[in-house]
């Protein structure tokens, strides 16, 4: 078969990438840097050298892991009538991850990012109607390290109760995490509010904790988005076409390690790959590598997984030409490729600085662009043909009842509004939300366990 419409890989490009993966998963292999997955993955029968935390995954077993994932992902929240469903009927939007810098809504200064920087962030994904998925926007960096991450879970299910994720660097981290989700759901039944992130180090090799972690993580089916990063002519080849081959190969790896441990574990498929700008050395890349990600679309559908494709990012650092750019065209991309998410509001500067007033312009970027694609309805009251032959030729629509009717019901309103600056409305939706948006309330007592398992924990911890 040729190129459908949208189209970057034949059904026949597709098969090749996917033969060629299952080549290297078996001869190459792959560095998991534990013996944690070797210990597993030699139990599933196949080759492992434990001085090199190296093993090589048979083709049977790749196969046979991807008969285990499920084709549909459900993200649960602490409200559940804010849980998400990845079944490829629609796009979901998810905020910036991991910033380290955030601009300080009232000063404009610019400062590392701290607690309540996270707090903010959070806040402000709960408030924003396009905001479906909330990363930890921002690390703490004023929290002490062994407690960062469980302490970042809690500013996060504190602060909103839609679907949280981020990522745990230490299996050790799991049972609190448990007993935090335990306390903020009111439940003595551990229910997975959250998803976690698994990044793959190019080329083909895993991080050793946070594999391990991931590992505990997968017992408990807590869904696991698998984001290799490979970037092309530094870390990958700097062909497009080997880029993609060998991001989809640190992404099976991942993916047969997690249905070993647990069948059923359940993966999104993150479209990280980039590229590395031969002239200056920078991280990012050119037109191109859209075509790349686009790619790795087409290899997630090949495999029924739900995909996670960059949307909102830019590398400017300022609310300017670039960053409208850069972001209108990634996520109008995402949305026709119809991406089960869309990564991701919140940053400026290469995901590393906050900008509250970037979130709620990203929020008025997803609305128009979701609202541009959206079918049109083609019913035969949507048709309006007996108004078309009533009006005539050469009359009015305008003064219709029909038209008033319609225009009450459907109306798009433009945005911006006439006679308004796009900055002055994010700023003033900003200062709304800072001063007025209240987080959701946590159950009776909630807030006093908290302090206790995270006092728990700083002591299991620390060492």
């Amino acid at each position: 078969m040729g190129l459908s419409l949208g189209s970057t890989l034949t059904n026949s490009e597709i098969e090749r990438i996917h033969a060629h993966s299952l080549d290297l998963l078996e001869r190459v292999g792959i560095d998991y840097k534990t013996p944690a997955a070797l210990k597993l993955l030699e139990k599933a029968g196949c080759p492992v050298d434990y001085e090199r935390t190296w093993a090589s995954l048979p083709r049977d077993l790749v196969e046979w892991a991807l008969r285990q994932v499920p084709r549909v992902v459900h993200l649960e929240a602490r409200d559940p009538s804010r849980d998400v469903v990845l079944d490829g009927r629609r796009s979901f939007n998810t905020t910036d991850s991991q910033g380290t810098q955030a601009i300080d809504l009232m000063s404009a200064e610019l400062h590392d990012s701290t607690a309540e920087d996270l707090r903010l962030g959070m806040l402000f994904a709960d408030a924003l109607d396009k905001v479906d998925i909330v990363n930890t926007i921002v690390a703490a960096g004023d929290i002490p390290a062994h407690l960062r991450t469980l302490q970042q879970f809690v500013i996060a299910f504190t602060n909103t109760s839609k679907p949280v994720r981020s990522s745990v660097l230490n299996a050790k981290q799991v049972p609190f995490l448990v007993e935090i989700v335990k306390a903020v759901t009111g439940s003595e039944h551990f229910r997975p509010i959250f998803s976690v992130v698994d990044c793959t180090i190019s080329p083909l090799m895993h991080d050793g904790a946070m594999t391990e972690a991931c590992l505990e993580l997968a017992k408990l089916n807590v869904p696991i988005m698998v984001y290799p990063m490979p970037l092309a002519g530094g870390t990958s080849p700097v062909t497009l076409a080997g880029t993609v081959l060998v991001h989809n190969v640190e992404l099976l790896s991942a993916l047969v390690l997690f249905q070993v441990v647990n069948p059923g574990t359940p993966i999104i498929y993150g479209a990280g790959a980039s590229q590395l700008d031969m002239q200056t050395g920078r991280y990012g890349g050119s037109a191109d590598g859209h075509s790349m990600r686009l790619a790795l679309i087409e290899m997630s559908r090949f495999y029924h997984l739900p995909v996670n494709m960059w949307g909102v990012s830019t590398f400017s650092h300022e609310l300017d030409a670039q960053y409208g750019y850069e972001a209108s065209l990634q996520t109008l991309l995402a949305y026709l490729a119809r991406a089960d998410e869309i990564y991701s509001v919140g940053l400026l500067g290469s995901a590393q600085i906050l900008s509250l007033e970037k979130m709620v312009l990203d929020n008025h970027l997803l609305r128009e662009i979701e609202t541009a694609v959206k079918p049109i309805q083609v019913d035969e009251e949507h048709l309006q043909i007996d108004l078309i032959k009533q009006v005539g030729i050469g009359g009015s629509f305008l003064s219709e009842r029909k038209t008033r009717d319609f225009t009450r019901r459907e109306y798009v309103r433009m945005w911006p509004p006439a006679g308004r600056r796009v900055s002055e409305i994010a700023r003033q939706e900003a200062l709304d939300i800072f001063h007025n948006h209240k987080p959701p309330a946590l159950p009776e007592g909630a807030a006093d366990k908290l302090v206790n398992i995270l006092a728990a924990a700083d002591k299991a911890l620390i060492h």
